[in-house]
């Protein structure tokens, strides 16, 4: 999985830094073990509309709270819910604790989540996420993220 994300990344022309490390879990050990200098943590949740088979992404800063309530409501429902452990590797072939935009490299089928960006994280001159496993880290610019989502047509929607 490390070496479809970097693959992927130096194909398309974006400059990284991969970081090897011990497994991590929560945002919280990864901005322990893992800590770079103006680099926002980032942390991805794989979410379910409660009413409807809408998946979504969400991406925030580490530290913040997701309301399931107010970031539904900005596409037009009622509240998220953590999609289940087999839904989320079923769409993006990831487990918990895994889970990173690089995972919508995973995506199958016609029906394809979109993102949910804190603009925080949106603008962030630097960023990391996993590749796809709990094991490494990847760094790169904000410009580089938007490169990346550009390149697989996500559908991208920055968030406050």
């Amino acid at each position: 999985m490390i070496e479809m994300v970097t693959d992927f990344l130096s194909k398309i022309g974006v400059a990284f830094e991969l970081i090897r490390h011990p497994a991590v879990i929560t945002t919280e050990e990864s901005r322990q073990i893992i800590h770079v200098d103006g680099c926002m943590s980032c942390k991805s949740l794989y979410v379910k509309d409660k009413k409807s088979d809408n998946f979504y992404m969400l991406v925030l800063p580490f530290d913040k709270r997701a309301d399931m309530r107010g970031l539904a409501s900005c596409v037009g429902c009622a509240k998220f819910e953590f999609a289940t452990e087999d839904k989320l590797f079923e769409d993006l072939g990831v487990h918990r604790g895994s889970v990173s935009p690089f995972a919508f490299l995973n995506e199958k089928g016609e029906r394809r989540a979109p993102l949910l960006i804190d603009k925080v994280v949106w603008y962030a001159s630097k960023v990391k996420f996993h590749p796809c496993d709990n094991t490494a880290t990847v760094i790169l610019s904000g410009e580089g993220l938007r490169k990346f989502l550009n390149s697989i047509n996500k559908r991208v929607i920055v968030v406050d």
